[in-house]
């Protein structure tokens, strides 16, 4: 079967995501007893006047004791805070998603009877009408040839049964929905559930106008060779909707598996501060070879920017701290590969086709044109 082994879609740092999936399956599955819950509470409530020990007639508190290391403290509740965060928003999304599977389901069915009561048959024989077109060798080629980066050392023979197999898939899934999506419009049944959605700060620099109905706000790592590939997707939306969308860039730089990802985030930072961010954005996913300390500075003189601000801005811990903020907002969502989208808060992660983004986009334009009609 073709899968994401196959032709992995994006950038993830494998470590980062099982430490967070058993984060997220411990504290779910409620593997804390009852007694340690409540000794936790216990602790989290109590008055930070607590005497905790004396020293002769000395009595120290526990707000003594924070004191003394009251940076720990904070950044162990902000870890916190965090993480019952994430796995908030993990339980949302899980939510939204059996939700969305058993409407549509229970759509489906209704559907269905409706037609076979009307053509007065039965559901099977309704069926037997979903036409699935076969696969031709050129789709085959076509999909290796858009995927040959993903595909490592292997030729399109060697993949070609599971490329067929996946495509076919695809085939009689897409059929499928059309069919049942067609009976729904027939006998007038359609479902109000809005599209799953986070929020997220649009916040860096941005293509495209600034009064756009449609945010896109991308996470990426210019390290990553997937967000090198999406730009050639992110362009074409762009370059149909050049009044509708907007492309907002955040940094994630996943120092795990890409040694030069957070030298190149913070090029970005202090190429953005002399107003040159796509200038640098463009030459840094043009080439990601050049993302060393002595390149990411030839690259900076060859954009126009000033070279000795620019080293200056590169050693100044504002610009680490600008990266973090991103990073930390990602970290917030759960997001822990690139390339990741978010467009009007609908999250779409790893590199995607055109099609499967402009579907999203044109989604949202309807959506927003119909509020206002």
């Amino acid at each position: 079967m073709l899968t994401d082994r196959n032709f992995p879609r994006a950038c993830r740092p494998a470590l980062q995501l099982a430490a967070l999936t058993l984060v997220a399956a411990t504290l779910s599955h409620g593997i804390a007893s009852a007694a340690t819950t409540a000794a936790a509470d216990d602790l989290a409530a109590a008055p930070q006047n607590r005497v905790l020990a004396t020293v002769g007639k000395e009595r120290i508190t526990e707000a003594a004791v924070i004191g003394q290391d009251r940076e720990a403290f904070d950044n162990l509740n902000e870890d916190n805070a965090i993480r019952l965060h994430q796995l908030q928003a993990k339980q949302a999304e899980a939510r939204y998603t059996l939700l969305k599977r058993d409407l549509d389901k229970l759509l489906d069915k209704r559907a269905l009877e409706m037609e076979a009561k009307a053509r007065n048959t039965t559901g099977e024989v309704v069926l037997a009408d979903i036409k699935v077109s076969v696969v031709t060798e050129e789709e085959e080629r076509a999909y290796f040839e858009a995927n040959k980066f993903r595909a490592g050392n292997r030729t399109f023979e060697q993949l070609q049964s599971e490329i067929t197999q996946f495509l076919a898939n695809q085939h009689n899934t897409q059929a499928t929905r059309s069919f049942f999506d067609e009976l729904r419009a027939k006998h007038g049944i359609s479902s109000t559930l809005e599209p799953f959605r986070v929020a997220v700060a649009a916040d860096g620099p941005a293509r495209g106008n600034e009064h756009a109905p449609v945010t896109i706000v991308e996470f990426g790592d210019f390290q990553c060779p997937f967000c090198r590939q999406e730009e050639t997707v992110l362009n074409t939306v762009l370059g149909r909707h050049p009044d509708d969308v907007r492309l907002v860039f955040r940094e994630l730089p996943l120092t795990g598996i890409h040694p030069n990802a957070l030298g190149a985030a913070q090029a970005a930072v202090c190429a953005d501060r002399q107003g040159k961010f796509w200038a640098m954005h463009n030459a840094m996913y043009g080439d990601q070879n050049a993302l060393s300390q002595s390149a990411l500075v030839d690259t900076a003189r060859r954009i126009g920017l000033d070279p000795e601000r620019f080293s200056a801005c590169l050693a100044d811990s504002e610009t680490a701290k600008a990266v973090e903020r991103d990073a930390k907002a990602a970290d917030e969502l759960n997001i822990d590969e690139t390339p990741y989208f978010i467009i009007n808060g609908r999250p779409l992660h790893g590199s995607v086709p055109v099609d499967q983004l402009e579907a999203v986009v044109s989604d949202e334009l309807h959506r927003v044109a119909s509020k206002r009609s």
